[in-house]
């Protein structure tokens, strides 16, 4: 039985394991995860701290970063970083993780190891986050509610001069003339297709294509596209946070910005899409109506269910 080392809460019990296996093999740090899940929560039922999830995604300003286990104590939530080998890279990676909460916010890390983290120096740190996927999973309906791509929270808040549109903007930009295969880089990530040429003008007969995902953190999303209007995301407005809502699209504008690079489509020359000349007129119509209405838009991109 070996008392790991953290840096917990003083006051938290001292969470003691045993059969810890000290291997980087894949199928072995599940075991050993699994391992430390279901024995923080025997020790932690008895002291009154909550064991909320295992193996959760969580959005960040730089990514999606994993974390292995997310408790409740008396002052809020905590994110648990578990490493059975404590050596250099593990401390890169807590190093990094606390940089990144730090900076950032909405994590509160906190690690376990076979050693203390803190005592050893990484020369470098690796990185924590992923930027290469939306982490969207397609759902069999969309849960009941309002959806829109941006909404009010506060009274006199408007779109245009809002961190949602200048996100949207970017997006936009950055995809204009590209939107079906952007699209398509969607639904191969849903499985829905496996080529990128799989989708094309001639696969839908609808003029909007709705599909119901579930974004990281369980958020319903309703996904869109037409030729008129692009891609666009529609969220749950009682389920969704502006935060979140801005997370997740910055999330897709790093995925987008990723791909261009890795596909060569930096420097290829577009012609203005249907959808960017009427997202750019929207813009204008938005400014128009700030400046000569009492009354702001209270939201946009609507869709019900």
């Amino acid at each position: 039985m070996q008392e790991l080392f953290t840096n917990a809460p003083a006051h938290w019990p001292k969470v003691c394991i045993e059969g810890l296996i000290h291997s980087n093999a894949p199928e072995v740090k599940a075991a050993n995860r699994l391992m430390f899940a279901t024995t923080v929560e025997t020790v932690f039922r008895k002291s009154g701290i909550q064991v909320l999830e295992a193996d959760v995604l969580r959005l960040t300003r730089e990514g999606v970063l994993e974390i292995p286990l997310r408790v409740r104590a008396e002052d809020g939530e905590y994110d648990l970083f578990f490493y059975p080998i404590a050596d250099e890279k593990a401390a890169a990676h807590y190093v990094a993780v606390h940089e990144l909460a730090q900076k950032w916010g909405r994590i509160r890390p906190v690690f376990y190891s076979t050693d203390d983290l803190l005592a050893i120096y990484p020369e470098t740190l690796e990185p924590v986050t992923r930027r290469d996927r939306l982490y969207i999973q397609a759902a069999l309906s969309a849960p009941k509610g309002q959806y829109a791509m941006w909404w009010a929270q506060e009274p006199g808040e408007q779109f245009h001069y809002s961190s949602t549109y200048d996100l949207f903007d970017r997006i936009y930009r950055e995809i204009n003339g590209l939107e079906m295969r952007a699209f398509a880089l969607i639904l191969l990530e849903l499985g829905m297709i496996q080529e990128e040429y799989e989708f094309t003008a001639s696969t839908f007969t609808d003029s909007v294509v709705e599909i119901p995902v579930e974004g990281p953190e369980g958020v319903p999303i309703i996904l869109s596209f037409s030729q008129h209007r692009g891609v666009r995301f529609h969220f749950h407005m009682d389920r969704t946070s502006a935060e979140y809502r801005d997370l997740f699209l910055n999330l897709f504008l790093m995925r987008v910005k990723l791909w261009r690079k890795e596909a060569d489509l930096e420097q290829v020359k577009r012609l203005d899409s249907p959808s960017y000349i009427w997202w750019r007129e929207l813009g204008k119509r938005l400014r128009l109506s700030t400046s000569s209405s009492e009354h702001a838009i209270s939201a946009v991109g609507s869709v019900k269910r």
